[in-house]
This record gives structure tokens, sequence and C-alpha cells, in this order.
């Protein structure tokens, strides 16, 4: 039987990022990504942000990542952590199952107890 699959969303941002910027930071996680075995890391669909000039079929800065099971839950996270932490003005918001947690490039002692978690 085959292993479930476990769909986690990772929405980045960073401070005065314009489009073009937030789609590079993104392609460059993915690539993060893609190097510890995960399933996919997609770029996330959905609708264009109000305002937006030209219809986009993706969300800037939104990736879907799968997981064979939960076991390279704790990779991704860390994997995101660190790549956080290489510029203060960077966030990502990670969702799975519902839950969600946000995490910024200047970890906090709660941000590290949560993502250890």
């Amino acid at each position: 039987m085959a292993a479930e699959t476990t769909r986690l969303t990772i929405q980045i941002g960073e401070e005065n990022a314009d489009p073009h910027e937030l789609e590079d930071l993104t392609a460059r996680l993915r690539a993060e990504l893609l190097e510890i075995d995960v399933v996919a890391a997609q770029p996330e669909r959905g609708a264009p942000p109000p305002g937006a000039r030209a219809v986009l079929s993706f969300s800037l800065g939104g990736l879907v990542v799968s997981l064979a099971g939960t076991e390279l839950l704790a990779a991704v996270v860390s994997a995101v952590t660190a790549w956080l932490t290489r510029d203060q003005h960077r966030s990502a918001k990670l969702t799975i199952d519902g839950d969600a947690i946000e995490l910024t490039g200047v970890p906090s002692g709660e941000q590290r107890r949560l993502t250890d978690l």
C-alpha cells in the first residue's frame, strides 16, 4: 500500500520585495526543499492579489510541498528556518491540516519551541 501524502503550504514574504524578487525567493526556497527529497514543491495556485495588473495562475510567494507521510516534516521546517535566518526581513507561514505557524528571520524563543514541536 502506498504511503499517505502530506500537503504543506508555505507562504513567504520579504519586506519591500517586488513581485520579481518574491518569485526569485520562492524559486530559491523551492530548490532547497527539493534537495531534501520532498515528493514535490510547486507554486501555490490561487487568485491574483488585489490590484494586480496581470492575472497570475499562482500566488506570489506560495509553495505547496508534498511529503510522503510526515517523516520529512522536521527536515522541511529546519530548511525553511535556515533559509529565513539568512535575511531578517523574511517571513514564512507554514500550514498543514489547518494548523499554521508563522516564522521570521529573527527567531524568538517561542518560535524555536514551536518549530521543535
